[in-house]
C-alpha cells in the first residue's frame, strides 16, 4: 500500500481454475477454486467467450474456511479472498515463479562415473604399498553451523599395507582398497556424518549404528578397466530403504553393492581404477502441522563439501596426484511448502485472520484450516508454483497534494503437479485474451532456472527421476 516501501502481497491458493460461465457470482467458488470477476458488478467473465470484458477485474479465490462463524457473533470466515480491483493498463509484470526441489553438493575424487580417469593420470592415480595416504574432507555451510557451532572437517588416512618380502621398491596396491579405507574414516566420524564406534560396533549392519540424517554419504565407484561399472555403499546403508538399492542400479545401471563384501585384490592396479564419491545428505529436523509456528526454522542452503589429498602437516600443497571435481555445487530448494504457509498465513493476518500461537485458540479461530491441504489450505510437505501479478492503483485524488501509487502483488500459488500446471496453463491462458480485450499487451515473464542433472551417484529416491 502507499505506506509500504514495497508493493503489498496478497496471497492466493489455487487448486482448481474455473470458468465463470458456470459461476456467476463470488459467492459461489468453492473451497481451491479460483476466477476472474468484474472488479464494479462482481459477475463472472469469461475471456475467451465476450470481445469486449469489463475493465478493471478481480481475481477471486473460494475461502479455506470451514465455518463461517466463530461463536454466536463473530463471522465472515467464508468470503471469498478477493484482490483489488486490477486495470490492465496498471499491470507492471506477470510472471512465473516454478518450484524446484533441494539437489545436493556432489564432490568426486579420483576416478567416478563423472571424472572417468584413466591409469595413471590424475583422477587415477598409482597408490603403493608401505605409503600412507591422507585425504582431509571440510563439511561447511548453515547446517553444519547448526548442528555443531563450528565447521566441520575430518582427516582420514588409509595405508597401502606391507610390501611383499622380495620386493626391491615399493608396487603398486588395489586402488579400491585405499578407497574403501578413506570412506570407512569419513562413515565413521562422528563430526562430519553423526556416526561413530559408540553406536552399535558389535554389529555393522544394525539400524542404531548409523545417524539416519547424516551430513554427507561417501560411495566407492570401481572401474575395471577404467570404466565405472560398480558402487559401493556403507555397509547396512540400505537397510529399512525399500527397494532403493534396486532403484539405484536400475538408474545408474552399474552393479550396487556395500564395500564389506568386496573382495580385497579385486582391481589390478596396471588397468583397473577407483574413486570416492561424496554427495551432500543432510535434512532438517522438521515437526508436524499440530505444533507448526510461523517462528520454526526450516533451512535452504545445501551443505558445501571440499576434499584434498595433504601431507603429515595437514599441507594440500604437498600433494597434487589426485583429482577433485565438483559434480553439481548444490541447488537450494525453491517454492517449498513451508514458505507458502508462512505467505498465506501472512495475507490472511492483513486480513485480520490471524494465526494464532496458542494452540486451543488457533483451533477456534480455525488457523489449523490453512494447513489443511483437503479444505484448500497448504500441505507443507510439498513444493508449490506461483503466478505473480504486480499492479498499482493510482490516486487521482491525494489529501496531501502528492500523486502516487499503491502497489499491489497477487500471489496465486499452485501445487506442483498435472493438476496445478492445468490451472495455471488456463489462467494464463484468461489473462493474456483479457489483456488483448482491453487492447493492452501483457508483460509476461517467466523465471528460469537450471538444475543439476541427475547426480551420478544417488544416496536417495529423491535423487532418481521416475521413468516415465
Amino acid at each position: 500500500m502507499a505506506y509500504f516501501n514495497n508493493a503489498f502481497r496478497k496471497t492466493m491458493l489455487m487448486k482448481e481454475y474455473v470458468e465463470v460461465s458456470a459461476k456467476n457470482n463470488t459467492a459461489e467458488l468453492e473451497v481451491g477454486e479460483l476466477g476472474l470477476f468484474d472488479a464494479k458488478s462482481f459477475r463472472g467473465i469469461s475471456p475467451s467467450e465476450t470481445d469486449c470484458d469489463p475493465c478493471p477485474f478481480m481475481i477471486v479465490t473460494g475461502s479455506p474456511y470451514a465455518k463461517d462463524k466463530v461463536g454466536p457473533f463473530h463471522g465472515g470466515y467464508q468470503e471469498t479472498i478477493k484482490s483489488k480491483g486490477i486495470n490492465p493498463r496498471y499491470v507492471n509484470r506477470i510472471w512465473t515463479s516454478e518450484s524446484n526441489a533441494p539437489q545436493p553438493y556432489v564432490l568426486h575424487v579420483g576416478s567416478t562415473e563423472f571424472t572417468q580417469g584413466t591409469v595413471g593420470d590424475g583422477c587415477c592415480p598409482t597408490f603403493l604399498c608401505g605409503e600412507q595416504y591422507h585425504l582431509r574432507v571440510d563439511v561447511k555451510g548453515s547446517p553444519v553451523l547448526r548442528m555443531l557451532n563450528h565447521q566441520g572437517y575430518v582427516e582420514v588416512t588409509a595405508d597401502g599395507g606391507c610390501c611383499p618380502a622380495d620386493s626391491v621398491a615399493p608396487v603398486a596396491v588395489d586402488p579400491a582398497g585405499i578407497m574403501i579405507q578413506w570412506a570407512e574414516g569419513i562413515w565413521e566420524s562422528v563430526v562430519v556424518t553423526g556416526n561413530g564406534p559408540n553406536f552399535n560396533p558389535s554389529n555393522p549392519l544394525s539400524a542404531d549404528r548409523t545417524n539416519p540424517e547424516p551430513l554427507l554419504v561417501p560411495v566407492v565407484s570401481l572401474g575395471p578397466g577404467a570404466v565405472t561399472d560398480t558402487l559401493l555403499y556403507p555397509p547396512g546403508y540400505f537397510v529399512g530403504k525399500g527397494t532403493l538399492q534396486a532403484d539405484i542400479a536400475t538408474a545408474t545401471g552399474h552393479t550396487v553393492d556395500t564395500w564389506d563384501n568386496y573382495v580385497a585384490g579385486t582391481l589390478d592396479p596396471a588397468t583397473d581404477c577407483a574413486g570416492l564419491s561424496l554427495v551432500g545428505a543432510y535434512e532438517d529436523t522438521k515437526f508436524g502441522d499440530c505444533t507448526f509456528q510461523t517462528s520454526d526454522y526450516y533451512g535452504l542452503e545445501p551443505v558445501r563439501i571440499y576434499a584434498s589429498e595433504v601431507d603429515l602437516n595437514g599441507d594440500p600443497c604437498e600433494f597434487t596426484g589426485i583429482c577433485v571435481e565438483v559434480e553439481c555445487a548444490g541447488r537450494q530448494a525453491q517454492g517449498l511448502g513451508e514458505t507458502a504457509a508462512r505467505d498465506l498465513i501472512l495475507s490472511e493476518s492483513y486480513r485480520q485472520n490471524y494465526f494464532a500461537t496458542d494452540l486451543r485458540i488457533r483451533e477456534i479461530t480455525q488457523g489449523n484450516d490453512l494447513l489443511d491441504s483437503t479444505r484448500g489450505g497448504v500441505d507443507r510437505t510439498l513444493l508449490y508454483d506461483r503466478i505473480m501479478i504486480q499492479h498499482s492503483v493510482p490516486r487521482f485524488n491525494n489529501p496531501s497534494g502528492t500523486f502516487d501509487n499503491d502497489q499491489y502483488v497477487i500471489e496465486i500459488l499452485t501445487e506442483s503437479n498435472a493438476a496445478g500446471a492445468a490451472a495455471r496453463k488456463a489462467l494464463l491462458a484468461d489473462i493474456d485474451q483479457l489483456f488483448a480485450n482491453c487492447n493492452v499487451p501483457c508483460p509476461t515473464e517467466i523465471e528460469d532456472f537450471k538444475p543439476c542433472p541427475d547426480p551420478s551417484v544417488p544416496v536417495a529416491a529423491g535423487q532418481i527421476t521416475p521413468a516415465p
